[in-house]
């Protein structure tokens, strides 16, 4: 048995539960242990029987089903993960910009509305100092905070259609995310297939290879038998 980080896996309705046709049993929960498919690195899409335990505790693999890939595809799903890792690399710092913009606009909202907190105390001092005024005055005054009202839901209104901005992009680039693990999901299949049709091809050849060496033999050998009989009419002369 292996003991080693527990890869990250796959659903795959063909190869999943527990093991119920042996009493295997982990040793550290002494559970039976469950049936994954690994979807990391170079044993991408490679069955193997671990911990089902659920507890943070990790087992490890217990054993591998499938044996390693060939070194070609081993190599190509290298270079598949890391493509797949630069380009989430890329998404995160997209992301962190993102938030850093989305950050900024909070803090421009928030000082807009403190701004419009003090301007409102003030309104409401001038108010104060103006009461008794003519009541014109008083009109002009209730035309300026009705201005500074609708100013302030216009700047909320703007605040918010940033924001939903933000998050659909965010959105988007979770599923570019989904679609990648799809495509190399897809990649890994259509190379698999792809060695398999290149070792028949290669089985096919040795066969014919075989029968070739095989006929050679055998005139080999009638080409000894003559010689042999020329030796002994020779000797008898």
């Amino acid at each position: 048995m292996d003991y080693f980080q527990t890869p990250d896996t796959v659903i795959d309705p063909s190869f999943c539960g527990l093991v119920t046709e042996s009493e295997r049993r982990c040793i550290l929960h002494r559970q039976r242990p469950g049936k994954f498919v690994a979807f990391e690195g170079t044993d991408t899409d490679r069955r193997f029987i671990g911990c089902a335990t659920e507890d943070g505790v990790n087992c490890g693999v217990l054993e591998w089903v499938d044996a390693p890939r060939p070194v070609i595809m081993q190599r190509c799903l290298s270079k598949l993960w890391d493509m797949y890792h630069e380009q989430n690399l890329g998404r995160a710092q997209d992301n962190e910009a993102h938030g850093i913009e989305v950050a900024k606009l909070q803090k421009e909202l928030d000082y807009v509305a403190n701004q419009y907190s003090q301007l409102v105390d003030d309104v409401s001092k001038l108010f104060d100092y103006l009461d008794g005024i003519k009541s014109h005055d008083m009109d002009c005054t209730s035309q300026t905070i009705n201005e500074l009202k609708e100013n302030k839901k216009q700047l909320e209104e703007q605040a918010k259609i940033e924001l939903q901005m933000e998050k659909l992009k965010l959105k988007k680039e979770q599923r570019c995310i989904l679609q990648s693990q799809a495509d190399i999901i897809e990649n890994t299949r259509k190379a698999m297939k792809e060695i398999e049709v290149d070792r028949d091809l290669l089985k096919e050849e040795k066969k014919k290879l075989e029968n070739v060496i095989a006929e050679l033999l055998k005139v080999g050998h009638g080409c000894k038998e003559k010689l042999y009989k020329i030796k002994e009419v020779v000797m008898d002369k």
